[in-house]
């Protein structure tokens, strides 16, 4: 099931964008009612993700800009390898399964073959009406609002679907035949606090003969545009959703902290893995 320019949601209007028909939204009621068709129509878990703009691939970090499985294969063993490092070097990894790791290491600053997801639309919101100012290493981070004006007008949010098929011996892990999820307030433990904050969820697609494909647009269902200004007014200004409530400094979030303190190193000629970085809050 995906978005159909025949339904009808009050307070909405359909257009054409970047060659694609998505929803227009310009009323907060109508954005729940579209969230809401798609998760009751379909047979797989929708959720969401929040966006600046409309892209032409949605395409994991490890993956961007590459076109060739070599250079897929070349950064997955680096990152790999990198992981390894992190196990290593914090005993924490040992509490929780090995199937997480690669996802919690994500959240905090990797790329990976993992996207980032939330269940809490307000929460994609609040993403896709910031935008992340990074140094040129990658290792400090501060998010600031986006400024509406004619070139920067609306805020985007994908909705995309993921199999609901659990796995019982992986608690807070669901596997199908297009995807795998990954809930890591169930996984992982909260002293790595912020996906617990952010709502956050992880999924990829599932690697075939030929390898992981490098775009996961397949599981892109659906489309809504908000304007900035309105999206911004819906937010509101509670402490409840702001970079220092997404965000928890390492003071509150031990894991953070401890990932902090490894002492894994990051070789500037692999830009590519990224860091765990430090988030200005």
């Amino acid at each position: 099931m995906i978005f159909d320019e025949k339904l009808n949601f009050n307070g909405s209007n359909w257009i054409k964008e970047n060659g694609q028909i998505i929803l227009n939204v310009e009323e907060s009621h109508a954005l729940i009612m579209a969230a809401g068709y798609l998760k009751h129509n379909n047979e797989d878990g929708i959720y969401f993700r929040g966006q600046r703009k409309i892209y032409d691939d949605l395409s994991p970090g490890l993956y961007r800009g590459i076109k060739n499985d070599s250079a897929k294969y070349g950064r997955e063993t680096a990152l790999y390898k990198k992981i390894d490092e992190f196990k290593s070097n914090c005993s924490l990894f040992s509490k929780f399964g090995d199937y997480a790791a690669e996802p919690i290491l994500q959240h905090y600053g990797l790329n990976t073959t993992w996207i980032d997801i939330v269940d809490n639309i307000w929460v994609a919101l609040w993403f896709a009406c910031h935008e992340a100012r990074c140094t040129k290493d990658g290792k400090f981070i501060h998010y600031q609002k986006r400024i509406p004006d004619e070139n920067n007008k609306f805020a985007y949010i994908y909705l995309l679907a993921a199999n609901l098929n659990p796995d019982r011996k992986k608690p807070g892990y669901w596997r199908g035949n297009e995807t795998e999820l990954i809930d890591l307030r169930v996984a992982a433990p909260s002293y790595f606090l912020r996906p617990h904050a952010q709502h956050g969820l992880l999924f990829r697609c599932i690697g075939k003969e030929s390898g992981r494909p490098l775009s996961y647009a397949s599981q892109i269902k659906g489309v809504v545009r908000i304007p900035l200004r309105k999206a911004f007014d819906w937010l509101g200004n509670g402490q409840t959703i702001g970079t220092h409530a997404l965000f928890p400094p390492a003071y509150y979030d031990n894991g953070y902290k401890i990932l902090l303190q490894s002492g894994v190193d990051f070789d500037a000629k692999a830009k590519y893995i990224g860091c765990i970085n430090s988030v200005g809050t």
